[in-house]
């Protein structure tokens, strides 16, 4: 009942805030949820994987990951810096669905603030409640070291409810991924993005 409840809140929200105000509102939701859940450290990307796998870590708290082991990302000189992660389903997907079979569509008010986000911030959001998801991997990620090198993660693509597709082709060109591959995967997840040693990128070093 309560999750439901999250789209008249939204709808409120906006009313009072702004679809701006409620997208502020959602990034900082997606820090201070992040920043509490502490800082970890990993000796290798195996032991990091199997975490990922057993729902170990704080980046796995919104539903189960697929750890692509088969997308390893290296850099120029063939070391591995990084891999691609699948969410099989987004957590707010079931609320979406009871949502639909027990009142009615959606609030337009959810793709106000998610295209308010997308215009001015970054176009990747399907949905308001992505705007929290994303936030939260990031400053999660930043949180995280694995061979005592901080990561970062990058954002690939998700799929909306009504199989609407958001991809970054920025950041599939920083970890030379086909975005076909991607898409692939997308037919079995919600959400792909990849975790990678922080400052660099597929066959070179990002230099800051």
């Amino acid at each position: 009942m309560m999750d439901i409840a999250l789209y008249s809140l939204v709808d409120d929200m906006v009313s009072k805030a702004g679809t701006e105000g409620v997208v502020e509102y959602w990034l900082r939701v997606g820090e201070s949820y992040a920043e509490r859940m502490g800082k970890e450290a990993y000796v290798g990307w195996p032991a990091f994987n199997v975490a990922m796998k057993e729902g170990r870590t704080s980046l796995t708290i919104e539903g189960e990951i697929n750890v692509l082991t088969d997308l390893a990302i290296t850099d120029k000189d063939g070391d591995v810096i990084g891999y691609v992660y699948a969410l099989k389903m987004c957590p707010m997907a079931p609320t979406m669905i009871r949502f639909i079979q027990k009142i009615g569509p959606i609030p337009g008010s959810d793709e106000d603030v998610a295209d308010s986000y997308n215009n001015r911030i970054r176009d990747s959001a399907v949905s308001n409640y992505c705007i929290t998801h994303q936030r939260f991997r990031e400053i999660a990620a930043n949180n995280i070291t694995v061979a005592k090198q901080l990561l970062e993660c990058l954002h690939l693509a998700n799929k909306g409810r009504m199989g609407e597709v958001k991809m970054l082709q920025e950041n599939l060109t920083r970890i030379n991924v086909d975005e076909r591959h991607i898409k692939s995967i997308l037919r079995s997840a919600s959400c792909v993005f990849a975790l990678i040693v922080k400052g660099k990128s597929a066959g070179e070093e990002i230099m800051e």
